[in-house]
């Protein structure tokens, strides 16, 4: 396997990924999750195509220069063929994940050669599944030990499957001018990440884009992939995993800043996504760190 490719993009990123591992199977991928502020970096072509999903934060620009830049938001994905060069632009903070496809058994894998094969730069898509299944690989990864191996391998085959459906389909989910109103719908997303601990009303939301309720509920389900409510519960999970592991606040105060009604809120939002209690996460993260701050094989 290519352990280089991993190894010198976390060289040049210039930090550690949050949560790493190797699943294998029909479709074998090496996953690493970050989550970071502030950084424009070059990373420079390997031998695997690679999948980026983003989780959250602000937009990511890539490109060297004004006029090769496209915008990535939260939700968005990216696949990146193998001897691509990039160069990203992180403006604050950013959570995204890197699925590198190391290869496998399943025919599937021939047909993605075939087509990375062709492309010469980065492709951008927007797909809701795609998104939706990278958040799972990554979350069943933070279990450890705990993770169901099965499962995760069939969700790494599925979402490499829908990420080469959503790339070779007609208009089936490249991103175009027909979401011109990303920019708006950043002004709102700024809010939110700022704002995580104040009540985030669908009122307060539309009136920071400039439309009606109605309106923005549409535009924001179609620009992310998920509607406002479910953003931002997503959002207030993931600050308070950061908060659990990076911090000694006591739960209390962890879930009060990220805008969650009482600790009990916290404890029962972040058993749903997580399988455990942010008492164990915190735990748990304590432990692989003091051990060797390494990744673990499932």
């Amino acid at each position: 396997m290519h352990h280089l490719d991993w190894k010198k993009v976390r060289n040049e990123i210039g930090t550690a990924p949050i949560v790493e591992g190797l699943i294998e199977g029909p479709v074998t991928l090496y996953v690493e999750r970050y989550l970071f502020q502030s950084v424009e970096c070059s990373v420079s072509g390997g031998a695997l195509p690679v999948l980026c999903t983003q989780f959250g934060g602000n937009a990511i620009d890539e490109g060297e220069t004004e006029q090769t830049m496209h915008r990535h938001l939260p939700t968005q994905s990216s696949l990146v063929p193998p001897g691509v060069h990039t160069h990203w632009h992180y403006s604050s903070t950013v959570d995204f994940a890197l699925f590198y496809i190391v290869g496998g058994s399943d025919p599937l894998l021939q047909h993605l050669n075939e087509f990375v094969h062709e492309q010469h730069e980065l492709l951008a898509f927007s797909d809701a599944l795609v998104g939706t299944l990278a958040h799972g690989i990554v979350d069943e990864l933070q279990k450890g030990a705990g993770a169901d191996e099965p499962f995760l391998g069939r969700m790494a085959h599925l979402m490499v499957e829908k990420a080469l459906r959503a790339l070779t389909s007609p208009n089936a989910g490249l991103i175009n001018s027909r979401h011109a109103h990303y920019v708006r719908l950043q002004t709102v997303l700024n809010h939110i990440h700022g704002h995580l601990q104040d009540a985030l009303s669908l009122e307060l939301l539309a009136g920071l884009a400039g439309v009606s309720t109605a309106y923005f509920r549409e535009i924001f389900e179609e620009a992310i992939g998920t509607t406002p409510h479910r953003y931002i519960l997503a959002q207030r999970i993931d600050r308070a995993r950061k908060m659990l592991t990076q911090s000694s606040w006591p739960i209390s105060h962890i879930a009060q800043s990220c805008g969650f009604s009482s600790q009990s809120h916290l404890t029962a939002t972040f058993r749903a996504a997580h399988g455990t209690t942010p008492g164990r996460f915190r735990a748990a993260t304590t432990r692989a760190t003091d051990n060797s701050g390494s990744w673990r094989k499932l």
